[in-house]
């Protein structure tokens, strides 16, 4: 086994969707490498979308991002016509949730009906996380399961596509709950 004994720096971006890359030589000093590129073994976090890249033998990959967003109760009532996006689209990659919950700061009326809230990429025919838990009483935060797919026609991951928070099929009514989506993904290249 054969390991490098160096410091190997953090590089990092504050402009979204920037991806590192891989370089046209093994020699960062020989004028030939761009701001992004990075050694294998080398790490590169995008402040901007808080994802985190390295380097290995096969090429770039993403080891994580998280992301998250403050829903006005007034939005939460149109997102079914209106999904907002939470991750946005990074050319090349298709996003994967790995974990997703949701937070309901509870005013004092709960949603009505509509209360299934997913986790859907833009174009897909399948949420990949989801649950009713808009009708809730009280403050709380919850856990939104994994959506399983078995068709042979549905769509969940798609490349090049933002991930969005919606309704499953209208928008709520009453409610006046401000909600919070917090996910945790994975970018998958094409």
């Amino acid at each position: 086994m054969a390991t490098q004994d160096s410091r190997i720096k953090i590089k990092r971006s504050t402009i979204t969707a920037t991806v590192p890359t891989v370089p046209s030589s093994n020699d960062h000093t020989d004028g030939t490498w761009i701001a992004t590129d990075i050694y294998k073994g080398e790490l590169f976090f995008n402040q901007a979308d808080g994802v985190l890249w390295s380097r290995d033998d096969n090429g770039v990959t993403c080891l994580g991002g998280s992301a998250s967003l403050t829903i006005a109760s007034a939005d939460v009532l149109t997102l079914n016509s209106t999904p907002l996006t939470i991750v946005g689209a990074v050319a090349g990659y298709a996003i994967e949730v790995v974990s997703a919950s949701v937070k309901i700061d509870f005013n004092s009326a709960a949603y009505a009906t509509n209360t299934f809230i997913q986790l859907i990429v833009n174009g897909a025919t399948t949420a990949q996380y989801g649950g009713g838990i808009l009708n809730a009483t009280v403050a709380t935060t919850k856990k939104l399961p994994e959506i399983s797919t078995t068709s042979a026609t549905t769509t969940q991951l798609i490349t090049n596509a933002a991930l969005q928070v919606s309704t499953l099929t209208g928008n709520p009514t009453a409610g006046d709950s401000d909600i919070t989506v917090f996910v945790n993904y994975r970018l998958i290249p094409a």
